[in-house]
């Protein structure tokens, strides 16, 4: 399964759980502040490789991830 997340920049505290827990290492510590002074996680797949497997959203203590998932077609 091919997947996406939205991170909810405002509401992270850049505890920095889902950059642990990613087990692609797509998430990210941004370079820019958000209204409260953190730096936010951000999610960062060029090649396609999240598998939307909720892991990142399931360790975030403010809910701020979003989990997005497609199914693949495959060939019999």
């Amino acid at each position: 399964m091919k997947g996406s997340i939205n991170i909810n920049a405002e509401i992270c505290k850049e505890c920095g759980l889902c950059i642990i827990y990613c087990k692609q290492a797509l998430i990210i510590k941004s370079d820019t502040y958000n209204a409260k002074g953190y730096f936010p996680a951000r999610f960062e797949d060029g090649n396609g490789k999240c598998t939307a497997c909720g892991t990142c959203a399931l360790v975030c203590p403010e809910l701020a991830i979003e989990v997005y998932g497609e199914e693949t077609a495959h060939a019999r």
